[in-house]
């Protein structure tokens, strides 16, 4: 029996996303949820461009929330090979 592996099927619309500017993996999901109906988590999103070359992580940034008392680190993703901005909006350069 051959396991089949699930299909990314966002990947693409993540490429899109980052083409004119960089986002942190929270920012994609919440524009992933729009879009699809079963979207990935940001946990999963940073797991799965992590293992995929055409993404690079930009470095790292808080995420603060009035439902959390702490605020944690979350990822910045853009696509390799382009430049972006070093603070937010994290514009494509």
């Amino acid at each position: 029996m051959i396991k089949m592996t699930k299909q990314k099927k966002w990947i693409p619309a993540v490429r899109g996303m980052l083409e004119m500017r960089a986002m942190r993996s929270v920012d994609i999901e919440q524009e992933l949820s729009a879009r699809f109906r079963h979207a990935p988590s940001a946990r999963s999103i940073t797991a799965a461009l992590n293992g995929d070359s055409r993404f690079v992580k930009g470095g790292t940034t808080h995420n603060s929330s009035l439902l959390k008392s702490k605020s944690h680190l979350v990822a910045i993703w853009g696509l390799s090979g382009m430049r972006y901005a070093e603070g937010y909006p994290y514009e494509r350069v």
